[in-house]
Formats: structure tokens, sequence, C-alpha cells
């Protein structure tokens, strides 16, 4: 886990606090490393690399440095346009068209004279 660093006001007024505010600030600084861990963890989550993150200007502090991943987007779909529609569609009524002619020429009815032989022979 993260350190606590000794700042010159910590190390010139020893009586201000002593051992317990040299802990508390240890504390805090494991609280702000931790919150820093789950902001960026938040942040891959959520953004999945469409949003970048808002930045202050000036420095970037150290725990504020979030790389979030990139990802490709997806490819715009081209739209086909109303005329392009209708010649696919009358394509397909055409293709209906000659397998519904295919099946009843393969299954066309007898005619009366062949029926009349049929059952002669039967």
């Amino acid at each position: 886990m993260a350190r606590f660093v000794p700042t010159s006001r910590s190390i010139a007024y020893p009586a201000w606090g002593g051992a317990d505010r040299t802990m508390m600030k240890s504390i805090l600084f494991e609280i702000d490393a931790q919150i820093a861990l789950l902001r960026q963890a938040k942040a891959l989550l959520s953004s999945a690399g469409t949003t970048a993150i808002k930045r202050k200007p000036g420095r970037p502090s150290k725990t504020a440095a979030i790389e979030v991943p990139v990802f490709q987007k997806a490819k715009k779909r081209k739209k086909m346009s109303a005329e392009g529609r209708e010649r696919v569609r009358q394509a397909q009524i055409k293709r209906w068209a000659a397998v519904k002619q295919a099946a009843k020429s393969t299954t066309a009815p007898l005619s009366k004279s062949k029926k009349k032989t049929a059952k002669a022979t039967a």
C-alpha cells in the first residue's frame, strides 16, 4: 500500500498531533488511493473507451492519471435507397413467380381425356 510521506509541517511541529495525526494522514492517503482505483475501475466499466475523461488545466495529479483503452467504433451501415429496395423487391417477386410456375408445371392436373384413359387401364 501507499506510505506516508512526511511533510515539513509534520517534522517541524511534532507536538501538533504526533503519532495520531501521522496515522490519520496515512489512513486518508490510503483512502484517496483506493478512491482513485475505484474511479479507474468505474471509468473502464462504464465508458468502454467511448468517452475521454475530462481534464483540468495544468499538470495532472498522480492519482488522476487514468488511461482508458480505446476501442474501434463499429462501422456505420450504409442505407439502401428507396429505388434500390424497389429493384430488390421486384427481383424477389420474379424469383417467387418462377418457383411457383415450376411447381405448377411439375404437378399439373390431368386433362379429362387422360383421366379416362388412366381409369380404363387400371
